[in-house]
């Protein structure tokens, strides 16, 4: 179980939580980076790339499914911030075919906080395969009707999401979403590896994607009979407010386990689920915000900005996630156990970082945050769906130590 990378001194436990990230049988690998104050304190990996045993190093990139839903945040909120988008105005203000069927008054801030209703991807496409062509998507959402009216309740657009902002950002900026990526991100802030589209020159540089049996046969979709009969069960038996049936159709989109980890699913842009990174890309991005905004002389967000794009829209549990996820405008707030509350002279953590931190996860068990009241950009990126700590709970552990690293160095 060697690590590989740098750690300064006052984060050298995070060496313990890579490895726990990491499978101790069999292949599989991750990396975590964490930059505190605008310094790199942390860029280790463990594990392997691959089934064949090559090393993931600090520089791998892994797919991280949803973590890129954070990075389509930060541009948008920087068209906000130059003028070219407004929040407020409906999305067919700046994209018309879109606004049919019952669309005409979403948002922007609707889309972006999860509240327009256009969240059931199985019901408007047959294969994963189809969201390999932008134009093609972009087309089927502008037939889309709401599942509920838009605005009056929430569920995660799990991958909807990424063409209607992703669309929106083409128009009014006449440049394709992958040179958006390079030129306002990671051009500015020279990150190597920050990708949504992934140019087939860097595909050597992707850990292989290694999905167990029993999870790609789940990915691959069900029949719609038995989804029907999910969703009764659900509603009569367990009585949730978010039915199991609307979270197959919102997550699952039919033939999924066929296609991840094939390099067209890398190559294609698809922006609330392809998103390739590496951790200290990721880091020093959520490192940048977590600083109001701005790092090294480069600015990303103005304060106000960010103040906006973090406040919570959605407090309570959605129709998709069965859990509290407190969704800001495209960002989500993550989940550690340090959250710390003073009971007389004793200081006690409880379950969550600072109620102003906001980044985003990535299913598979990436995900990358900043934490404003400790300065902190934290990242985690992986091939494998389970070290010895399982599966996305793996941010959890690295959200929870990297936070008690910052509070013992500044104290």
């Amino acid at each position: 179980m060697q690590v590989r990378g740098y750690s300064h001194p006052d984060f050298r436990s995070l060496r313990d939580t890579v490895r726990w990230c990491t499978p101790l049988h069999g292949p599989g690998g991750a990396a975590i980076a964490v930059y505190h104050r605008g310094e790199l304190v942390a860029d280790l990996a463990c594990g392997t790339r691959d089934r064949h045993g090559a090393p993931f190093e600090p520089e791998t990139l892994a797919l991280s499914m949803s973590t890129g839903k954070g990075v389509m945040a930060t541009l948008l909120h920087q068209m906000v911030d130059r003028g070219l988008v407004d929040l407020e105005a409906p999305v067919a203000k700046y994209w018309p075919e879109f606004g049919k069927n019952g669309k005409g008054g979403i948002t922007l801030r609707q889309a972006a906080s999860h509240r327009a209703g256009l969240y059931s991807i199985a019901r408007i496409i047959d294969s994963s395969e189809e969201m390999f062509d932008w134009d093609h998507m972009v087309r089927v959402v502008e037939d889309m009707w709401p599942v509920h009216k838009p605005d009056t309740d929430f569920g995660y657009h799990a991958w909807t999401g990424g063409w209607i902002i992703g669309e929106v950002l083409q128009r009014v900026t006449g440049q394709r979403f992958p040179e958006l990526i390079k030129q306002n991100l990671a051009d500015p802030l020279q990150l190597d590896g920050l990708y949504m589209g992934l140019p087939e020159s860097e595909l050597p540089r992707v850990a292989e994607f290694l999905i167990p049996k029993i999870p790609r046969r789940v990915l691959r979709g069900r029949p719609r009979g038995l989804r029907a009969q999910v969703r009764r069960t659900a509603s009569t038996t367990m009585r949730w407010h978010s039915a199991v049936g609307q979270a197959v159709d919102a997550m699952i989109p039919p033939g999924l386990g066929d296609v991840l980890g094939d390099p067209r699913w890398l190559t294609s842009v698809i922006p609330s689920g392809n998103g390739v990174f590496n951790a200290r890309s990721l880091a020093r991005l959520y490192g940048a915000l977590s600083l109001g905004g701005k790092v090294d002389g480069v600015r990303l967000l103005s304060s106000s900005a960010l103040a906006d794009a973090t406040e919570d829209q959605n407090p309570h549990i959605g129709r998709v996630i069965p859990f509290p996820l407190r969704f800001k405008v495209g960002y989500m707030r993550p989940v550690s156990l340090g959250l710390r509350l003073s009971v007389g002279k004793r200081r006690v953590d409880l379950g969550l970082p600072n109620p102003h931190a906001f980044g985003h996860f990535g299913f598979g068990g990436s995900g990358a945050w900043a934490d404003p009241e400790r300065q902190l950009g934290v990242a985690i990126v992986t091939n494998c769906f389970g070290g010895r700590v399982p599966g996305d709970l793996r941010p959890v552990a690295v959200a929870t130590a990297s936070s008690r690293c910052a509070d013992r160095r500044a104290s």
